[in-house]
């Protein structure tokens, strides 16, 4: 029986990291690519804790940062901003967070929770195109959709890690 709990030591966390991939899409997720979907999101919380609606997932193979929605309701924060499930995520508040290993984009998330979150995000078609084409993301892409920042209109909501 392990004592390890929650909390497994770190090398164990990056061999299950590197050999246990959850999946970075699902099928109702379309691949091919059309144009460009890239997105500048941006909420508010009411209080540091609330959550925006969202699980962080990381793929190793092909090391790149993306979103579950975890409330699929019209009122969350995620989809308010317009965060779509499986969103690649390649800015996090104006930092480019593409080369950042899971554990590093976790504590930039945690550092900034009393700050708006702003996420530049993308399809996952978008972002396989501009990697197949060796294509930068950044914020002066003129096809980038800057959404409406939205803001949480109480603080009742449920807290939680994310």
């Amino acid at each position: 029986m392990s004592s390890w709990g929650v909390d497994p030591p770190e090398e164990l966390q990056k061999w299950v990291e590197e050999h246990y991939v959850s999946s970075a899409v699902d099928e109702n997720i379309n691949l091919t690519y059309t144009n460009d979907d890239i997105r500048l999101c941006t909420m508010q919380r009411a209080i540091p804790q609330q959550k925006i609606g969202v699980q962080f997932h990381y793929f190793p193979p092909e090391r790149f940062h993306y979103f579950k929605l975890t409330e699929d309701l019209a009122s969350s924060l995620a989809h308010r901003a317009g965060l779509k499930p499986y969103d690649r995520i390649i800015f996090y508040n104006g930092i480019n967070v593409e080369s950042d290993t899971k554990y590093q984009f976790s504590e930039l998330f945690k550092t900034s929770r009393n700050l708006p979150v702003q996420v530049l995000v993308c399809s996952p078609a978008t972002y396989e195109h501009y990697k197949a084409n060796n294509k930068r993301f950044h914020y002066d892409l003129p096809t980038i959709q800057r959404l409406k920042p939205v803001y949480a209109t109480s603080s009742n909501d449920y807290t939680s890690k994310y």
